[in-house]
Formats: C-alpha cells, structure tokens, sequence
C-alpha cells in the first residue's frame, strides 16, 4: 500500500496575540487606561498601584491582536 502525500494549499493564518490591559467603563463605553500588557498579572501588578477609590472602578481585560 503507497502512502501519497498532497500538496495542500498553504493559507497563511493570521497570529493573534492576546494582550492585557487596565479599563473601566464611561457612560456605557469601554475606556482603555493602560498601554497592553504581555500577562494577566503584570496588569493586575499596576493595577493594585492605583489609589482604592480608583481600583473599585478599573477592571483588568484582555484584547486580541492581529499580528
């Protein structure tokens, strides 16, 4: 029994990247506060910077990037 290979079409698939960054919401809109972070906990590590008063209303999310 031969085994035959195929030649397949080589589709290019975008990389996406997941990045982390601090928001909060204002008037129903999604406000980025932060540059984007390579991990989770280096955008809750600024996050807990913030005064407590602020912290309450910032949340930490993550962004998907097409590269």
């Amino acid at each position: 029994m031969k085994h035959h290979s195929f030649e397949r079409n080589k589709i290019e698939m975008p990389k996406i990247i997941e990045r982390w960054l601090l928001f909060k919401y204002v008037s129903g809109e999604f406000t980025p506060l932060s540059k984007p972070f390579k991990t989770k906990a280096a955008a809750e590590k600024t996050r807990l910077k913030l005064p407590e008063r602020e912290r309450r209303e910032v949340a930490v999310g993550a962004i998907r990037i097409e590269k």
